[in-house]
C-alpha cells in the first residue's frame, strides 16, 4: 500500500512521507552524553505543544438538561476549517446535547510530532485525521480500535459508498471495521494549475486558453516575465513542498505511486526515464528564470501567487478554501490542466485506496459517542455534508458530488478530473496477495531516509547536477530493502514476493480494475 502525506486535514492528499513515531523511543546507553541536554530541551518544546493541544477541558461535564456530557476529542490540522469545525460541533450538539465537540486544528508541522507523542504518553484524542500510514501500522502502532463499540456496522452504513469501498486490509481486518473513505479520489489530488488572471491579463495572456504543453508553458513564462514585474511560476522547493510543481508536471509524463514506485516494474522509480525527463524541464525552469527564486516553502509560494507576484502555481483541490481563508477570491485566478510534454501524454495522476483518513483512538473512553458522531459527519444529506460543500472544502467519497458542488471552480476541477486518463486506479498489491497486510518489507524500505527522494531533488536542483547521479543510491537502497525484506517474509511463511508489486500487463495511462486481480 503507498503513503502519502499529509497537507491540509479537509482531506488534501499529497505524496511523501510515512511519519514514524516521534521522538522515538530512547534505548538505555545509546544517547551520547554531550547531546543529552539538546534532547531534553527537544523533549520539553513538544510536550509544551501537547499541552497547548490538549487544552484543559474535561471528557464530562454538566449539560445545560442537567444530565452529563461527554467531550469528544477531534484532532487535525486545518487553519482553514476552524470555524468550520465549530459550527459542525455546536450543530452536533444541539441535536446530541449530550456529547460536545472539541475538535482542535494545530500547524502540520506540530500535529506530525504531538499526535505521536499524545498517544506515546496516552493523552491521544477521541478521533483524529492520519493519512501518513494505512490500516496495518496504525494498528500495530495500537492507535486505533473499530469505528463502533462491537467492529461491526450495519449495511445502511456502508452502502453510502460506493461499492468496494470495504475492504480486508484496507479499512476492515477480522471482521471489524476501522476506517471510511473520507474524500473521492477522481477529482481530490494535486496535479492542477492555478492561473493569476491579473497577471495573465497584463502578460497579454489568456487565461481561457492555458498552456497545453511543455513548450507552451516555457512560451507563457518568457511573456510574463517580459511584459509583468511577476515572476511566472510561484514554486516551492523547500523540502517535500516541492510535490506541488512535481506532481504537477511528471503525472503526464510517468504514472506511479507517491512512494516514487512504478506497479508495472516492480520498481522503485526515481531515476526511471520518465522521472529524470521531468526533473531535467524543472531544472530549465529554473535555469530560464521562469521559477520564482529562492528556496522557498509552499505558504510563501501560495502568498505570492495570491499578491499578484506570480502567474502560475500547481498545487491540489483543497487550494479552493485555502486562499478563500486568507481573502483571496476565485474571481482572482482560473483552474487548468496540467500540462503534457510536447509530444504528448504518456502518464497519469494515481488513484490510491488512501481515502480513510478520520480514525478512533484506541486510547478513547467514548466509542459510542465517536460512533455516533460518525454516522452523522456521514450522513450524505446531514448538516456537514451541506456545511462542507458550502464552503467548498472539497469532494467527498459518500456523496453524489454532480450533485453537490457548486463553487465555479471545484466544477472546473471536476471537469478536469474526469477526463479520461487524467488519473488511473493503481493497482493494489494488497488485493492480489491478502498477505501483504502482514508485510513490513515496503514499510521499511520506505522508512529508510523517508525524504531522501525530495532532499535529493532540493540538492539537484540546487546545484544543477543530474538528478540520476544523486538519486541512484536512494533507489538501489529502497528497492534492495524491499526485496530483501519479502524474501526472509516469504521464508517465514508469509505469501508475499516481488510478484505482489509487480503488474507487467497494466496499461499505466488507464485504471487498474477489480477483474485484472481475478486475471
Amino acid at each position: 500500500m503507498s503513503r502519502v502525506t499529509l497537507d491540509e486535514p479537509s482531506g488534501k492528499r499529497l505524496p511523501a512521507v510515512r511519519a514514524p513515531l516521534w521522538p522515538p523511543p530512547l534505548r538505555e546507553g545509546s544517547m551520547n552524553p554531550h547531546r543529552r541536554g539538546t534532547a531534553v530541551i527537544i523533549t520539553a518544546a513538544i510536550a509544551s505543544l501537547l499541552l497547548a493541544a490538549c487544552g484543559t477541558s474535561t471528557n464530562s461535564s454538566s449539560s445545560s438538561g442537567g444530565g452529563t456530557q461527554t467531550t469528544l476529542k477531534i484532532w487535525d490540522f486545518s487553519a482553514e476549517q476552524v470555524q468550520f469545525h465549530k459550527d459542525i460541533g455546536a450543530q452536533f450538539t444541539k441535536e446530541h446535547p449530550n456529547i460536545k465537540i472539541e475538535w482542535r486544528s494545530i500547524t502540520q508541522a506540530d500535529y506530525m510530532k504531538t499526535l505521536p507523542l499524545a498517544f506515546q504518553s496516552n493523552q491521544a484524542p477521541d478521533m483524529f485525521y492520519w493519512n501518513a500510514t494505512g490500516l496495518s501500522e496504525l494498528l500495530d502502532q495500537k492507535w486505533i480500535r473499530p469505528l463502533s463499540p462491537d467492529g461491526t456496522v450495519p449495511a445502511d452504513f456502508t452502502k453510502r459508498w460506493p461499492d468496494g469501498s470495504f475492504l480486508d486490509g484496507i479499512n476492515m481486518q477480522d471482521g471489524k471495521t476501522y476506517g471510511f473513505p473520507f474524500t473521492e479520489n477522481l477529482y481530490w489530488g494535486s496535479g492542477y494549475m492555478f492561473l493569476n488572471k491579473q497577471v495573465f491579463q497584463q502578460a497579454g495572456l489568456d487565461v481561457n486558453n492555458p498552456p497545453k504543453t511543455w513548450t507552451d508553458l516555457k512560451n507563457a513564462c518568457a511573456q510574463i516575465k517580459a511584459k509583468t514585474k511577476a515572476e511566472c511560476i510561484a514554486a516551492p522547493t523547500k523540502g517535500e513542498d516541492m510535490q506541488r510543481i512535481w506532481y504537477g508536471l511528471v503525472s503526464s509524463v510517468s504514472t506511479s505511486s507517491t512512494d516514487f514506485f512504478d506497479y508495472k516494474t516492480g520498481k522503485f522509480n526515481l531515476t526511471a526515464p520518465g522521472q529524470l525527463k521531468t526533473f531535467a524541464f524543472i531544472q530549465e525552469l529554473k535555469k530560464a528564470g521562469y521559477l520564482a527564486p529562492g528556496t522557498n516553502d509552499k505558504n510563501f509560494s501560495r502568498q505570492q501567487f495570491a499578491a499578484g507576484q506570480a502567474g502560475i502555481y500547481f498545487d491540489g483541490t483543497w487550494m479552493l478554501s485555502v486562499w478563500d481563508s486568507q481573502g483571496f477570491s476565485s474571481d482572482n485566478y482560473v483552474v487548468a490542466p496540467r500540462v503534457d510534454p510536447d509530444e504528448g501524454q504518456t502518464g497519469a495522476g494515481g488513484r490510491t485506496y488512501d481515502g480513510n483518513k478520520y480514525w478512533v483512538s484506541s486510547q478513547t473512553k467514548h466509542p459510542d459517542a465517536a460512533w455516533t458522531f460518525i454516522q452523522w459527519m456521514t450522513d450524505p444529506n446531514g448538516y456537514f455534508v451541506q456545511q462542507y460543500y458550502k464552503n467548498a472544502f472539497g469532494t467527498l467519497s459518500y456523496v453524489d458530488n454532480q450533485k453537490m458542488v457548486s463553487h465555479p471552480v471545484l466544477k472546473q476541477i471536476m471537469q478536469i478530473g474526469a477526463k479520461p486518463g487524467y488519473r488511473v486506479q493503481l493497482p493494489e498489491p494488497l488485493l492480489k496477495c491478502p498477505d501483504i497486510a502482514k508485510s513490513k518489507a515496503y514499510v521499511n524500505a520506505l522508512t529508510k531516509t523517508p525524504d531522501a527522494e525530495w532532499e535529493a531533488m532540493n540538492e539537484a536542483l540546487v546545484s544543477g547536477q543530474p538528478l540520476a547521479s544523486v538519486g541512484a543510491a536512494i533507489v538501489k537502497q529502497r528497492q534492495t530493502a524491499l526485496e530483501e525484506g519479502l524474501e526472509q517474509e516469504a521464508a517465514s511463511g508469509l505469501k508475499v514476493s516481488m510478484d505482489c508489486y509487480t503488474f507487467p500487463e497494466w496499461d499505466s495511462t488507464k485504471d487498474y480494475t477489480s477483474d485484472m486481480y481475478k486475471s
